[in-house]
């Protein structure tokens, strides 16, 4: 036997239903609040320490930043602080803020089909027609129910689609339907929720109960009131949509239509909006506020920019870094391109900083001083790096130099630098808080400066901080007696031969001339005839330069005369310098000189003598200079000085040359003219009879011999600039010395 019950204005009613009809499993007992599953790949705890270093880099306090309000923390945001100098880095995200793949929902086809053609019918009537014919379900209908409703389908519909029709229905009336221990009871919206209904956690992926329910969502990402504001345009009732700020909850009560559109709206925006974000941090030169407005002024501020929401810049001036923050990956590299167009050294910017600047190849005090007196817009002494009491940062103390005093000659370096500090007008753009100390222990440059300054003073660095170019310097020192064919000396020697066809000519001892030596051209005598070399014998010997440029053979010239006992070679040292430094050679011995004596005062009346120690022999001093070209200028200092005759106080003789010479790299330039006359007598006779005296003499001859030597410098510099020239260097003088080659297994062939 099968009744219904409906509740009516008091009356009980029978309504037949299937007593073989299953009930539905009450969903409402589900009270237990479970946190949203996290998204596939994301790790909660790196994610969070991610977060916090972030924020920790961008100057925000990192125990605000962990402090999420949702259950999940955001996916990680990988920026970090950028220390001085180092890279900008970026972020790419996936610019994607929704969720573009939302959950489909799974739909039946029912086998039966109903027409329903309602015209302005009861409501309760409905009610009886939807629930007690149709679906065979137990319903209560509140004695508040009550108005009518108008509805007509052009064709069939499910079954399943009964329930949320009916529902549509009573909600344009102000009623619900809320499902109660397997019973659907129909009452007033605003009592729907007092006593009657459970909350239960749910989300777009599962299922809803049939009628009026409450939903908890757990939101992943957004916050409770951003969810809320997207909510409000879309929910019927004001109170369908409760926040729990604390908990980052959101409750949405409503009828099943009603939830499942406000869940696929939470489920489309609820994302890592993190993730969706591509972020850059870039180190800046300039100050991070000028640039900030140099990008407002080109593309907008606030809500005038075009971009305005898509690109932010956030200047963080602890870091003298901007942050950029764009929803499109793209705009990221855009962003960059122009902060490197904008960020140009133009003054103080982000504050001063300590820099260590490691000299590779010069000295750190040296570079300090210079950079010193152009920052401090001072031509100074160069003495020093340090500041004086009392003086400004960026300046150097200068001493003062009384007028028409001469003052030392600038070095190309020097002149260099001063050119741009001419070019800038005076100045070159730093502040005058910069300072520059020289750590000699480390070889390094201290530098306090702000980013835009250290730019400046680290472009100037780069090309003073260079490797310097050396210069290999042979030199051959020959001592030529000048007889027959050189009795003008080696340069008119040499000019003979180079200006001869044929054998070489001269002019022989008597004064005759050997074959032809050529007249001098271009030099006239009174006459005006060419000067014949003749009438230069006996001239004043001076100091003369010969440059033999690179196919010269002085030297088979000197060997020749050296095997006929004309010439000897004292020295040939060979030195590696470098570019502008000098470099000395000293072959030979020191001697002991008297330089005064003193009688004591006391009763012995002693004679303290005073003694000094001068160095003889070969001295050789050379300082090359190369200029751009790679011509090389020598100043050249040589010194050939020996003893003569015994005793404390011999007599010493010394031929001396010094000049400044200019030559190609590899070329040879001789130094010539250097004379010395020698008187020598000599003695020959029978053994024994020449020694008697007086008459002696008639048993031997008595010589007087007059000889004339001339010193002659050969000097060879060669540029070195790379390995490649040093170890050419090495190979030629292998070659002239083989017995070399055991001590220097590396260049074996």
């Amino acid at each position: 036997m099968s009744f219904f019950i409906v509740a009516a204005s008091g009356c009980v009613e029978l309504q037949k239903i299937d007593a073989e009809r299953n009930q539905p499993a009450n969903n409402g007992s589900e009270s237990k609040l479970q946190s949203g599953p996290a998204l596939p790949g994301r790790n909660v705890s790196t994610t969070a320490q991610t977060l916090a270093n972030a924020a920790q880099a961008a100057g925000i306090d990192s125990g605000a930043a962990a402090r999420t309000p949702t259950a999940t923390a955001p996916a990680e945001l990988a920026v970090t602080a950028i220390p001085p100098r180092d890279a900008s880095r970026t972020y790419v995200g996936t610019g994607n803020f929704i969720n573009q793949n939302p959950p489909v929902q799974a739909t039946s086809v029912g086998a039966e089909e109903f027409t329903l053609n309602f015209e302005a019918l009861d409501i309760r009537q409905i009610v009886q027609y939807i629930l007690g014919d149709y679906l065979k379900e137990f319903f209560t209908i509140h004695p508040q129910t009550s108005g009518n409703a108008t509805i007509r389908t052009s064709k069939p519909v499910s079954k399943q689609d009964l329930l949320p029709i009916l529902e549509m229905l009573l909600r344009q009336n102000g009623q619900v339907i809320v499902k109660e221990e397997g019973m659907y009871k129909i009452m007033p919206a605003n009592l729907g929720l007092k006593g009657s209904i459970s909350p239960v956690l749910g989300g777009s992926s599962k299922p809803l109960p049939p009628g009026y329910s409450v939903q908890i969502i757990q939101l992943k990402f957004v916050g409770v009131a951003d969810m809320a504001r997207i909510l409000l345009p879309y929910q019927i009732d004001p109170s369908s949509v409760q926040q729990d700020p604390v908990r980052n909850l959101l409750i949405l009560s409503g009828t099943q239509r009603e939830l499942r559109h406000l869940l696929d709206i939470v489920d489309l925006f609820d994302v890592d909006f993190l993730a969706g974000y591509s972020v850059g941090l870039y180190q800046l030169s300039t100050d991070v506020k000028a640039l900030g407005n140099d990008l407002n002024s080109i593309f907008g501020a606030g809500t005038a920019s075009p971009l305005a929401g898509i690109v932010k810049y956030i200047p963080i001036e602890r870091l003298n870094a901007l942050l950029v923050v764009t929803t499109q990956p793209r705009y990221l590299e855009e962003a960059k391109k122009w902060i490197e167009r904008l960020d140009k050294s133009g003054g103080v910017a982000g504050g001063l900083r300590l820099n260590v600047y490691p000299v590779q190849h010069g000295k750190a005090e040296k570079l300090a001083t210079l950079l010193s007196e152009v920052y401090g817009n001072k031509q100074g002494t160069g003495t020093t790096p340090a500041l004086a009491p009392g003086q400004r940062p960026g300046q150097v103390t200068t001493a003062p130099v009384a007028p028409g005093s001469p003052t030392a000659p600038q070095t190309p370096l020097q002149t260099a630098i001063q050119s741009l500090v001419s070019f800038a007008g005076g100045g070159v753009g730093v502040s005058k808080d910069v300072r520059i100390i020289a750590d000699n222990d480390n070889n390094a440059l201290l530098i306090l400066a702000s980013p835009s300054d250290y730019e400046t003073i680290q472009s100037a660095l780069r090309q003073l901080d260079v490797p310097r170019r050396q210069v290999s310097v042979e030199v051959l020192v020959a001592e030529v007696t000048l007889t027959d064919d050189l009795k003008f000396g080696i340069e008119w020697f040499v000019n003979a031969r180079n200006n001869t066809v044929g054998s070489l000519r001269g002019v022989n001892g008597d004064g005759s001339v050997s074959g032809v030596l050529p007249r001098l051209p271009g030099v006239l005598n009174a006459a005006g005839v060419a000067l014949d070399p003749r009438s230069l014998i006996g001239a004043a010997p001076g100091l003369q330069l010969i440059n033999l440029g690179p196919g010269g053979d002085i030297r088979a010239v000197l060997q020749a005369l050296g095997r006929d006992g004309r010439s000897k070679v004292i020295s040939t040292p060979r030195v590696m310098v470098l570019d502008n430094e000098k470099a000395t050679l000293n072959v030979g011995s020191q001697i002991s000189v008297d330089t005064g004596a003193s009688t004591g005062t006391g009763t012995g009346g002693n004679v303290v003598t005073t003694r000094q120690y001068l160095s003889t022999g070969v001295i050789l001093n050379v300082t090359p200079r190369i200029n751009a070209g790679g011509r090389v200028t020598l100043d050249v200092n040589q010194e050939v000085s020996s003893p003569i005759g015994d005793g404390t106080n011999p007599t010493i003789s010394t031929r001396k040359a010094q000049t400044v010479v200019t030559v190609s790299s590899g070329e040879t330039m001789i130094l010539a003219g250097l004379m010395q006359d020698t008187n020598s007598t000599g003695s020959s006779g029978v053994p024994l009879l020449s020694k008697i005296p007086l008459i002696g003499a008639l048993f031997g001859t008595q010589t007087l011999n007059k000889t004339r030597t001339e010193l002659v410098l050969l000097i060879t510099p060669t540029v070195v600039t790379n390995s490649d020239d040093a170890r050419a260097v090495t190979e030629e003088l292998r070659r002239k010395l083989p017995s070399l080659e055991k001590f220097l297994p590396t260049l074996q062939k």
